[in-house]
């Protein structure tokens, strides 16, 4: 029985695991350190592959972006890249009092190994939620627990990854009709996983406030020539809040319905405490700061489009139609929406 202590000392030897994996296959010619894009993310998921293939009781949930260890105190005190066995304290041995589990290297010899081709698949793939989207296809249909969710987590990754290059602000504005389209079309396979999943009830609201709120924002962005240094990190903590606030309250919700391990009855509570602050509307005050702080960067809308956001705004069965004022524009433009 671990536990929580052991579970915390169980996750480092994982982690250096990895590490010293990453150094040996890199000694071995299988990726170069350049080619090597591990994150939290992606560590994530090769701490529960090694967990449901060894069950070794670690107690894990699947949150914001997949399974997760619940217990994720020492996830900053680590580095991700590669590391030699002389940098590392317990490599021979694990930090755990039993001989039954694995030691650091051990863990190295599995992911290497065991895991092989996988391994090196998961930490060199370029961009993590392309990734994810391959993971949910393999692993959530094969845990009873998250199945439900698969849907749900991969209609998600795709929103991120239209999400995520807004809120990069390198390039996306030079191509915001397309954009605004895009995120428009990309909420809605979230929103109808969402309300198709009675347990995710209390979150469908903030969502689909959050994807009014969020497209308007973009739509007057769109109008811009050019956004000023401050539009653009308002844009970005608008991204931010979808992570931070609406897809953290689904991750909670979520959360409570796949978690399992050994200490369940210890970790269990924080998540309910946090899914319960959701509920009673935490969520309210977080997108009304942003819904009024966009007036002081210059992007509220108009007052008819306002009264258009209120009235339901941009419902799926007139979801192909565009306004004059719109069609106008995409006209000039000369683009083209962008499909899956």
């Amino acid at each position: 029985m671990l536990t929580p202590g052991d579970e915390e000392s169980l996750l480092m030897d994982i982690k250096e695991g990895i590490q010293h994996a990453l150094y040996l296959g890199k000694q071995e010619g299988r990726f170069t350190e350049d080619e090597i894009h591990l994150d939290k993310i992606r560590l994530n998921k090769l701490q529960y592959i090694v967990n449901e293939e060894r069950n070794l009781g670690l107690t894990f949930g699947w949150f914001k972006y997949g399974p997760a260890p619940e217990d994720v105190t020492t996830d900053t005190e680590v580095l991700l890249g590669p590391q030699p066995g002389d940098e590392i304290t317990h490599l021979d041995e694990s930090r755990l009092p039993s001989k039954d589990h694995l030691s650091t290297e051990a863990f190295a010899y599995y992911f290497l190994r065991e895991l092989g081709d996988e391994f090196d698949r998961i930490v060199t793939a370029e961009e993590t939620k392309v990734y994810l989207g391959e993971f949910y296809d393999e692993y959530a249909p094969k845990d009873k627990h998250a199945a439900q969710f698969a849907d749900l987590y991969k209609a998600s990754a795709r929103l991120q990854q239209t999400l995520d290059e807004i809120g990069d602000g390198q390039e996306w504005h030079q191509n915001s009709t397309e954009f605004y389209y895009e995120l428009d079309k990309r909420f809605i396979p979230v929103s109808d996983e969402i309300a198709n999943l009675v347990s995710l009830e209390y979150t469908l609201e903030p969502l689909e406030e959050y994807r009014k709120l969020l497209t308007s924002i973009i739509s007057e962005a769109d109008t811009e020539d050019e956004l000023t240094s401050g539009q653009q990190a308002f844009i970005n903590n608008a991204v931010r809040k979808f992570y931070n606030t609406v897809w953290d309250f689904v991750g909670q919700e979520i959360s409570l319905e796949t978690m399992r391990g050994e200490n369940v009855s210890e970790l269990r509570p924080t998540v309910e405490a946090n899914a319960k602050k959701y509920r009673e509307g935490s969520w309210k005050p977080e997108l009304g700061s942003l819904a009024e702080r966009r007036k002081s960067v210059g992007l509220e809308p108009e007052i008819e489009d306002m009264e258009k956001l209120e009235s339901g705004g941009n419902e799926e069965d007139d979801e192909q139609s565009l306004d004059e004022e719109m069609v106008k524009r995409v006209s000039e433009m000369g683009a083209e929406v962008i499909s899956d």
